[in-house]
């Protein structure tokens, strides 16, 4: 009986990460370059990420800080004032499905 639920769960756990690695590396679009980022659900800034230069700025709120980094065309958070650091953890954005989102600091960024 062990052993059946054991399967199962490695059957779904395979399922999961293929559908997870469909979604991010075969469904984004390259035409998806332009991050928006909302703070307190207000756009507080959108950028073209083919076009704009490296810089690091920080976003305050009310509930806290999000540092954020734009390099090489990719944009991520490098600190945050979160105790949980999900939107540090979460790396460069890659897909318009995945956005970053720092839910104690109300910071989501994402590709339009």
């Amino acid at each position: 009986m062990q052993k059946k639920i054991a399967i199962a769960a490695a059957v779904i756990l395979l399922a999961a990460a293929a559908i997870y690695t469909i979604i991010v590396f075969t469904v984004h679009d390259p035409e998806k370059h332009i991050a928006e980022i909302r703070s307190d659900g207000e756009v507080i800034r959108t950028i073209d990420l083919r076009t704009a230069p490296d810089e690091t700025f920080t976003v305050e709120a009310d509930y806290g800080t999000n540092v954020v980094c734009i390099k090489n065309g990719q944009i991520y958070v490098s600190e945050a004032s979160c105790p949980d650091k999900i939107c540090v953890n979460h790396g460069p954005l890659k897909s318009e499905y995945l956005p970053i989102i720092c839910v104690p600091n109300k910071l989501v960024i994402k590709l339009k």
